[in-house]
């Protein structure tokens, strides 16, 4: 049991008066300097010196060996060794941190399983950070399916079989229902030890549409930490200053109601006034609790996300990746395809099948797009796009049309004009190509192959660069095969899918051709990042169409035509510098910047400030503070 006795004086007495935890007082130096004259930045990136700022800590061995944020494992040194009480529990040898990563990368590649893979990932996680984010970032590429889509969805749904040590906030709603909001404010704060200054991101769920595979309980955690470790990873976030929550209305997966290993709230899904005011509260007690933190919702069902995201917009800076993040990847993509071509937003004709939580996220974050960077009223804008889902073409008088569809069904007069190949008088893609004649052609359906031969033919009749985004993921749910894709339409198709596919051959020439993989990675952990660097008040349109014209300006297709149209997911934190300084831009020039004046302007300047301020895996050297901690 640990036994703590009063601080001694630091160096730097204001923030050790202020340490509520262990945790927090070892971190007391991690917050990120925002005063653009000083050019130190993060204290784990210094760009003036070399000798990194230490961490300080009362803890000593097996205590310190138990801590994730402070273990070096075999990294210790041997003065840290000493001074810490280690030596008996570390083997002899010293390694360096290069070492333990081609150690790490050998015991990762033994593992044949994608969940194994996973399972010794979340294990590393839990018993060294700095290792666990050094090890994916040296190896991106390789671990992102590992860490994210597809694998976390097994990872998921085997939530309560694999549960080992908890990660993250767990808030349910009978623990609300008896405590109401300071339940929320005492679990969100950690009691008080959290203040508004130590929280920068809080990713929050309701595990309602987990990826694909729909609600997952109190499993969505999972979700939660693979977003956040991907900002981490993508834009240098400090994963110490980031929050992981999971509401828990309850389930109606009743695979889980019967699981008696299942961890979640066992109850049906709370709904209607209840639902509203789990959420509600939460998202007030977050903002208050950390007013300059973004709030990144994640997975939330159909019924949910747009209402909510809506709902919130005007008062929080919340964003919704599922929506606005496959949005802006989607745009960024379209706007450098439109680029090659020559052609504008405002003279694309868009189908778009699979009409979704994605699908109109991208349709609308397209359309606001449209009006804000050409002109076109909400009215002109719907009107370039025609929506496929499962009952066909979007039209009035159709069944099953969601009140968020509505907006953009096609008039009456215009589908009594098409001819319908369906035996049930449905118009399917096929149809809806051949009437359309589309510039860009988008998948968000899920549905593996459906865009066949004969509608990528006919698209390319009517268009000398057929527009093709096939973006379902994983690769088997993908809408097209790129190389059939470029085969079909005489090597004219420009094409980014949302898996990764291999390079292809152009069918006329040989020429091997990348395909540029639309990751929704690329994108949102640098909007979030401009949008905590400038401590925006909102996440404005403005601000997100500002980082998708830096992600499409940075199109290698630009310069070289048989480059893909986005950057590799590799460049990510060097895409993701460009990113976030147009956002900072675009928010202060809205007056969404709560600290102007605080960073540079200038546009060089800027972007070398953000780069100093993202957080790198790298050990920092520990300091022994005069606490006694009993063994």
């Amino acid at each position: 049991m640990l036994r703590r006795v009063p601080l001694p004086k630091l160096r730097s007495p204001s923030a050790a008066a202020s340490l509520q935890t262990t945790r927090r007082y070892a971190y007391q130096k991690a917050t990120p300097s925002t005063n653009k004259d000083d050019s130190t930045g993060h204290p784990s990136n210094p760009s003036d010196d070399p000798k990194l700022s230490p961490l300080y800590t009362p803890l000593t061995g097996r205590h310190l060996l138990e801590e994730p944020m402070l273990n070096k494992g075999a990294a210790f040194t041997p003065e840290e060794r000493e001074r810490f009480k280690l030596k008996h529990f570390l083997p002899h040898e010293y390694h360096r941190l290069e070492t333990q990563l081609s150690r790490a990368e050998a015991q990762l590649r033994s593992r044949q399983d994608p969940l194994a893979k996973y399972s010794f990932l979340r294990s590393m996680k839990d018993q060294n950070q700095v290792l666990f984010y050094a090890l994916i970032q040296k190896n991106l590429k390789e671990c992102l399916p590992i860490i994210y889509t597809p694998t976390v969805g097994d990872a998921i749904k085997e939530f309560s079989h694999l549960f080992r040590r908890p990660d993250g906030v767990f808030l349910s709603y009978p623990h609300f229902k008896e405590g109401g909001a300071r339940y929320l404010r005492d679990a969100l704060t950690d009691h008080g030890a959290l203040t508004k200054d130590d929280i920068d991101l809080v990713v929050f769920t309701d595990s309602e549409g987990i990826l694909g595979i729909g609600d997952m309980g109190v499993g969505g955690i999972g979700i939660v930490i693979g977003k956040q470790t991907l900002y981490t990873l993508g834009a240098g976030i400090d994963p110490n200053r980031c929050l992981n929550v999971v509401l828990d209305p309850g389930t109606d997966n009743q695979h889980l109601l019967n699981d008696d290993l299942y961890l979640g709230w066992r109850h049906t899904r709370v709904r209607g006034e209840d639902y509203d005011k789990f959420v509600d509260t939460f998202m007030a007690e977050a903002a208050e609790a950390f007013p300059y933190a973004m709030l990144h919702a994640e997975d939330f069902g159909n019924a949910n996300a747009y209402r909510l995201l809506e709902k919130f917009r005007p008062k929080y800076s919340i964003f919704n990746d599922d929506i606005q993040g496959t949005s802006a990847a989607a745009l960024a993509t379209l706007t450098s395809a439109l680029k090659v071509t020559g052609s504008t937003l405002k003279d694309s004709k868009i189908v778009l099948v699979g009409a979704g939580t994605a699908g109109l996220g991208i349709t609308i974050g397209i359309r606001n797009a449209m009006m804000k960077a050409e002109g076109l009223s909400k009215e002109e804008a719907n009107a370039r796009f025609w929506l496929v889902d499962r009952y066909g073409l979007i039209h009035e008088g159709q069944e099953g049309i969601r009140e968020t569809q509505q907006e953009f069904a096609r008039s009456k007069d215009e589908v009594a004009n098409m001819t319908s190949t369906n035996e049930k008088g449905q118009f399917n893609i096929y149809d809806t190509v051949k009437a359309v004649k589309p510039t860009v052609l988008i998948g968000t359906s899920t549905i593996s192959r459906s865009f066949t031969k004969d509608i990528i033919e006919e698209m390319s009749k009517h268009v000398d660069q057929p527009i093709i985004l096939p973006i379902s993921n994983p690769t088997s749910l993908c809408e097209v095969d790129p190389q059939d894709a470029l085969d079909w339409s005489d090597g004219r198709a420009l094409i980014a899918t949302g898996s990764p596919f291999p390079p292809v051959t152009h069918p006329k020439t040989g020429e091997k051709i990348k395909i540029a993989e639309l990751n929704n990675a690329l994108v949102f952990p640098a909007l979030g990042l401009g949008t905590i660097l400038s401590k925006s008040s909102r996440l404005t349109d403005g601000m997100i169409v500002a980082g998708v014209e830096a992600l499409a300006s940075l199109s290698p297709t630009l310069s070289d035509s048989k480059a893909p149209l986005l950057p590799d997911l590799g460049e990510v934190r060097a895409v993701s510098i460009k990113i976030a300084a147009a956002v900072m831009l675009s928010a202060k020039e809205e007056g969404q910047s709560n600290n102007v004046g605080q960073w540079p302007e200038e546009r060089e300047e800027l972007e070398r400030f953000i780069e100093a301020q993202m957080w790198k895996p790298r050990y920092r050297p520990l300091e022994l503070v005069n606490t006694a901690v009993a063994q």
